[in-house]
């Protein structure tokens, strides 16, 4: 989603990310909460199943790690949830 999107129920969320030597995994977050395991394989995502949550404004962010154990995280993204 993109910020200030206003969701409900599953959600795709992607990322793409890229690095000199790999990356191997990246690891959605919602409010600072892994979301799901590291997804290892490009294209990396997970479905989110918005219902979990209370309906308000959500903070999604990505945390891209390359071989070589370096962290990157993407811009938050802010949406609300309407369920």
């Amino acid at each position: 989603p993109t910020t200030g999107a206003t969701i409900g129920g599953t959600v795709a969320v992607t990322a793409t990310a890229s690095d000199n030597t790999g990356v191997v995994g990246v690891q959605f977050k919602v409010d600072g909460v892994d979301l799901g395991i590291e997804d290892n394989a490009s294209p990396y995502g997970v479905n989110w199943d918005t219902t979990a949550l209370n309906t308000g404004s959500h903070t999604l962010s990505a945390v891209a790690r390359d071989a070589a154990g370096n962290l990157g995280t993407a811009a938050h993204v802010t949406v609300t949830v309407n369920n």
